[in-house]
């Protein structure tokens, strides 16, 4: 008889601690356990022997009480986030889709949790992967609609800028055209990160399915004006002008004539000093008619705004007809905003050296 020894599989070996943690799951899931606290070593225990081999094997018991418990537990979920998120890693949009239906997903995104909302977010990222994935999410109208109204309706930065960067990446995979797109930085100027603003060289069209829920359909640019722009302009109104200034310049540069051109254009009414000629759409809403300039914080979150647009459609690819739509709505702003006018001026100065002369180049050609 062979004296060989057979290794003993990885996703045989016990996970140590996964018998407690299951026990002290069902006991915060009694009645009236909503405020108890968490073991957090339990928690951290598990998560820390969690890998590929094992995963798929914990994962149909432990699954269903993590998602539970971060819709009702009122201690800070991150640890049952964390853990959830490592269990969730290896399935894609679908196969989580499939667990728990879109209804599930639109739960935890109304969940007043923010731990609840970050881990919807984290599994709609995953429809990011590919064109395929984006179909799934565009096909759960419902989910998408939610999906909105936590991005500009949730009262937690870390939610909202979450689903800014996420709202960002699913518009990029489904984009349905590829622009040339240039390998400079964004100047490093106010830069709010590559994940918000950043452009990334894409070699797969998308089929824009989310793009004409969410560009093209006039329920949802209701929504998101009517967040944006309420009867009465209050601190979680400028919270949803801010994560909306932060996504347009990225969703422009890969669609400027889907984001200057609307087929409802009374949603966008220009103000008065600006010609008609310009266009309507969320572009030209967003930037000359959203903000009330007479908040100095809101003014400057414009400037930024504007900053960080001028930098990411000057790498955008070379095209006559994307300048003119840069051009019309920088002009329409300067003509009004002498602050603007010289900021944007400045802008060089205050950018990496070998990005200054370029961008210098391009402002100047777009503000003559």
């Amino acid at each position: 008889m062979s004296g060989r020894v057979v290794p003993q599989h990885e996703a045989t070996v016990p996970v140590t601690g996964l018998a407690e943690l299951q026990a002290h799951l069902a006991e915060l899931h009694q009645p009236g356990n909503e405020s108890a606290p968490l073991e957090h070593k339990l928690f951290d225990d598990v998560e820390l022997q969690l890998t590929p081999s094992n995963i798929p094997i914990i994962q149909p018991t432990l699954l269903p009480p993590l998602m539970s418990l971060l819709k009702t537990t009122t201690q800070d979920p991150t640890v049952v986030f964390t853990l959830t998120t490592k269990i969730l890693s290896p399935l894609s949009f679908t196969q989580c889709l499939s667990l728990g239906g879109a209804e599930s997903l639109i739960s935890a995104l109304q969940s007043p949790l923010p731990g609840a909302n970050l881990l919807a977010l984290n599994i709609i990222q995953k429809a990011a992967t590919s064109p395929a994935e984006v179909d799934s999410l565009a096909a759960s109208p419902e989910l998408v609609e939610e999906l909105l109204r936590t991005w500009l309706g949730s009262p937690d930065a870390d939610v909202g800028g979450r689903a800014t960067r996420v709202l960002g990446y699913l518009l990029e995979t489904d984009c349905d055209i590829i622009p040339e797109t240039s390998s400079a930085t964004t100047n490093g100027v106010n830069d709010t990160g590559s994940s918000e603003t950043g452009l990334v060289k894409r070699h797969v069209p998308g089929h824009a399915s989310l793009w004409r829920l969410v560009i093209w359909d006039r329920h949802y640019l209701e929504i998101i004006v009517s967040l944006c722009r309420p009867a009465i302009i209050n601190r979680q109104a400028t919270f949803a002008q801010d994560r909306l200034l932060r996504v347009i310049p990225r969703i422009t540069a890969l669609h400027p004539r889907a984001m200057a051109i609307s087929p409802f254009p009374e949603l966008f009414p220009l103000p008065e000093y600006a010609d008609d000629s310009i266009g309507h759409g969320l572009l030209q809403w967003a930037a000359l008619s959203m903000v009330d300039t007479s908040d100095v914080l809101m003014h400057q979150t414009l400037i930024v705004f504007y900053e960080s647009f001028i930098s990411i459609m000057r790498i955008a690819g070379d095209s006559a007809d994307k300048d003119a739509i840069v051009r019309n709505v920088v002009k329409t702003a300067t003509s009004q905003d002498q602050e603007l006018l010289q900021s944007l001026k400045t802008l060089p100065d205050r950018t990496v050296q070998e990005e200054a002369e370029p961008l210098a180049k391009y402002i100047s050609r777009i503000l003559d």
